[in-house]
């Protein structure tokens, strides 16, 4: 398993080059990625600002979003961010994505419902994939309308930069959805220990059964398993860690405050 941290790039926490700092601590500190939110309503900086700074300053470690929400975006703007970035880092890019909470749409004008939000996220994605392709695309669909677009800079990765998709259990939706993309970015109520989920999930599950019945319906679904990225909430648990590995998890992403003096001590050996 690779290890990654979020480098919580809100300007309460952590100005912007206080967050490039922070990555390049982590890349020496021998942490393999640096993920960012992608969230206005949350008070996170630009994604694609902040990560293409952290680009500049490292050169090995994988550049996350968790998450950015395609339905909020034009996708071919997102597109063109993300490869850009990708060429930038010379493929060191992951594209994690989600639908969005309500907060995202409803503060902006948008009232739409939520299966609208869903068709508009996968037609988002569709056109996402198009474009990465370096082909001419036109595209007639429900939200979206493209004559004749070739993006200007397609990503450095082959197909595609990879796109995990986010989900929170026990929606199936998002598991099915993943299975269709390149590995799944779970959350689940258990680990919320009683706390409310931005859905209003709550749990009466464990961790270890609720992620086993997650990643059950994943494998069920998936061609072939890609990447899992698994939030850690504790910086060493090793039971929890045995657990990720034993299904099948790629990454676990440490997801708690942490400062330069505990980031240089690097991730769990």
């Amino acid at each position: 398993m690779k290890h990654g941290v979020w480098a919580m790039n809100y300007p309460v926490v952590r100005t912007m080059s206080e967050v490039v700092e922070f990555a390049v601590v982590a890349e020496q500190a021998g942490w393999d990625g640096v993920f960012v939110s992608d969230s206005i309503t949350d008070g996170a900086t630009d994604p694609w600002v902040t990560l293409g700074a952290i680009a500049t300053r490292t050169e090995r470690i994988t550049l996350g979003t968790w998450i950015s929400a395609p339905a909020t975006y034009q996708p071919w703007r997102l597109a063109l961010a993300a490869a850009s970035l990708d060429q930038l880092s010379d493929g060191r890019v992951m594209l994690g994505v989600g639908l969005g909470v309500g907060s995202d749409f409803s503060r902006f004008g948008d009232d739409s419902s939520p299966g609208d939000r869903a068709r508009r996220y996968d037609e988002a994605l569709e056109v996402i994939k198009l474009l990465w392709s370096g082909e001419p695309v036109t595209f007639v669909g429900e939200f979206f309308q493209l004559d004749d677009v070739t993006l200007p800079v397609v990503p450095r990765q082959e197909p595609r930069i990879p796109t995990v998709i986010a989900g929170w259990w026990p929606n199936e939706r998002p598991f099915r959805r993943a299975g269709r993309w390149d590995g799944t970015m779970p959350y689940w109520p258990a680990l919320l220990e009683g706390e409310v989920g931005p859905e209003g999930q709550t749990s009466n599950g464990t961790i270890d059964g609720e992620l086993r019945d997650l990643m059950a319906l994943y494998r069920e679904v998936a061609d072939e398993l890609g990447e899992v990225v698994l939030p850690r909430q504790e910086r060493d648990d090793p039971e929890y860690r045995s657990l990720a590995a034993e299904v099948g998890a790629t990454w676990l992403l440490t997801a708690y405050r942490m400062d330069l003096d505990e980031l240089r001590k690097g991730p769990p050996s």
